[in-house]
């Protein structure tokens, strides 16, 4: 059902848009497809006055797509871990834009390329391309990156190669800068934490979910947090089961690949350690290893290594590795013997009074993956990473936009016939439920694929088949698709800085679209379907404009005709903006008498192909 705000029986408070005229651009298909274009065109929206924060993997900081017509930054600031892990490293506009003038260096990169992507599809404007063909959503926001992680790069051309790095408490220290950061400028602002795969406790009860849900939330407008679900959909990575007193299961998990194996599981704890659950395992050559005994108490851990086989952590509720607040115990175990199926039996004591019931997951477990690391029985739905589950995140999947694309040498590139039809869910989608049972998903972008920004020094850029110019190359999966809907959201508040992420989710899902893809919504694939940006700035200048209790119906009329349903023997007031961002409502005529159950007014002050704004409420 939808949300009964958008409707308003009683008091005609219309907006309409009076167009002579039209502009045709040059249109990428996301935005086509998105609807972008169109809240540009109807409602001038292009990110101006918002901040984009994106916290990833740096940015190409001397890209001209993040740099304004005069040649100073966009960014605001950047903050960087790379080398200090603790406080990080701070720059500045001014010592960014030092730089650019004057040709020197700043200690900062985008060594992997995936942060420039991430920030190019977000808030790119476009200006390494003809006619700005590759901008991306909201081209004229500000933005604040932070350096959080790094996949590692090999040394490539002159770039000299990066470690790999990634600690979860940065991510929070990153968070409250932006906070921080958002709040001296004044600004409203949408944050991207574009990372995350399957693992941890994954109910909202992490760390990282946790500081979301104390920054982000109801009554605090004007910020917004974004974090996609994921790449490991399409395999079988989670595994549920329940467990009665004296009673035991064989989990069997098949080892494909060579390398780690990491199984994360999770099961309630009552607080007597007596009461948990015991493990053994099987490797492929028939050794046994344990049992180990449930930790005595909340507090204890029992770690064990067996060399060239595993390492098994088993953790009370009160030091598992997530600092989760969930109640649960953590079972970790990192697989790094042969590949082959391994068996992990489960047991719960005679001695217990009731069952337990366990969720675990598999990393790397991913659809591309050949042969597969999976489970082989006991598996159930979902794969969202832990930090997406936090209450007032929003979470936007990935689906199929385009399967083709020519390379920079001119080469047509397809697709693996696996990655889903034009139209459907892309096949690595991380899906949900939650462990707690909530959906997980709320929207889905066309992530798959895109052309945006590819840092010239990255390691990204190596790969010319995914390149199509010196300066673009393809994003896909759903490290683009959040992107896309963080530029999305940047729109919206926009439109109205005075939303709370809640109120934006909302909006979002009630304005998204269905479809034969898509199926019945909501559901834990898709969310409440396509993502539609046209509609969701609609609805964000509705509330902005009249509030809870507006209507909005915006219309290219082609004439200076205003037509507004009315109630009889009422008065009306019509005001008007010529640029909707104004803060101020003209008066066109005070008070016009109802001619019924329908008024119309002929603005004659209209000049022929010009765009004005029109409010219509009730007279005192």
């Amino acid at each position: 059902m939808r949300n009964q705000r958008f409707n308003n029986p009683l008091i005609a408070l219309w907006l309409f848009l009076v167009q002579l005229s039209a502009v045709c651009h040059a249109l990428p298909d996301a935005r086509l497809e998105t609807r972008v274009d169109q809240a540009f065109d109807s409602f001038g929206l292009d990110g101006e006055g918002v901040l984009v924060a994106i916290l990833d993997r740096g940015i190409d900081w001397k890209n001209n797509d993040f740099r304004n017509e005069d040649g100073t930054t966009r960014i605001k600031y950047i903050l960087d871990f790379t080398e200090d892990k603790s406080s990080g490293v701070t720059y500045t506009e001014q010592q960014i834009n030092d730089a650019l003038a004057n040709d020197t260096e700043l200690a900062h990169r985008d060594a992997v390329g995936h942060g420039s992507t991430t920030t190019g599809i977000a808030a790119g404007n476009g200006r390494n391309s003809q006619e700005a063909t590759y901008r991306g959503i909201a081209s004229k926001a500000s933005l604040i990156v932070v350096k959080v992680t790094s996949d590692g790069a090999p040394a490539h051309g002159d770039q000299a190669a990066e470690a790999a790095f990634f600690d979860p408490n940065l991510v929070l220290v990153g968070i409250d800068f932006v906070v921080e950061k958002a709040q001296e400028l004044g600004m409203p602002v949408v944050m991207l934490l574009n990372l995350g795969s399957t693992g941890g406790p994954t109910d909202g009860t992490d760390s990282i979910s946790r500081k979301i849900d104390e920054i982000v939330g109801e009554g605090k407008p004007g910020i917004v947090f974004v974090t996609g679900p994921g790449d490991d959909g399409g395999s079988d990575n989670r595994a549920s089961a329940e467990i009665q007193p004296g009673q035991s299961v064989d989990l069997e998990i098949e080892k494909g690949q060579s390398g780690n194996l990491r199984l994360d599981l999770w099961y309630p704890s009552d607080g007597v350690g007596e009461s948990g659950l015991d493990f053994s395992i099987t490797a492929p050559d028939n050794a046994v290893y344990g049992p180990y005994a449930s930790p005595a108490s909340e507090s204890a851990a029992d770690d064990v290594e067996i060399a060239n086989v595993f390492r098994y952590y088993h953790r009370g509720r009160d030091v598992d590795f997530s600092q989760s607040t969930n109640q649960k115990r953590q079972v970790l175990i990192d697989i790094f013997g042969p590949t082959g199926t391994y068996i992990l039996n489960i047991s719960r004591p005679n001695s217990a009074s009731d069952s337990r019931s366990f969720i675990a997951t598999l990393n790397p477990s991913r659809y591309s993956l050949n042969p597969q690391n999976r489970f082989l029985n006991f598996v159930v739905p979902g794969n969202i990473w832990t930090g997406a589950t936090a209450f007032n995140n929003i979470t936007p999947t990935n689906y199929v936009l385009k399967d083709t694309w020519t390379d920079i040498d001119g080469i047509q590139r397809t697709d693996p016939p696996n990655t889903g039809a034009i139209g459907d869910i892309w096949t690595g989608s991380s899906v949900g439920p939650t462990f707690d049972g909530r959906l997980g998903i709320d929207v889905a972008a066309p992530g798959e694929h895109l052309i945006t920004v590819y840092a010239p020094d990255s390691y990204w850029a190596t790969f010319d088949f995914n390149r199509v110019d010196a300066f673009y190359g393809k994003a896909n999966a759903v490290s683009a698709a959040a992107p896309l809907a963080t530029g999305i959201i940047a729109l919206m508040l926009q439109a109205n800085p005075e939303l709370d992420a809640l109120q934006v989710r909302e909006i979002l899902r009630q304005t998204a679209r269905s479809d034969a893809f898509t199926g019945e919504v909501p559901n834990a694939t898709w969310g409440y379907g396509k993502i539609d940006a046209f509609n969701a700035a609609q609805a964000a200048l509705q509330i902005a404009v009249g509030g809870t209790q507006a209507s909005i119906i915006v219309a290219s009329n082609g004439d200076s005709t205003i037509t507004f349903q009315s109630i009889e023997n009422a008065s009306y007031s019509i005001e008007y903006k010529d640029d909707l961002l104004d803060s101020e409502w003209a008066t066109l005529v005070s008070l016009l008498p109802s001619a019924g159950s329908e008024t119309s007014y002929t603005d004659a002050t209209l000049a022929p192909g010009q765009t004005r704004f029109y409010r219509i409420q009730l007279a005192d």
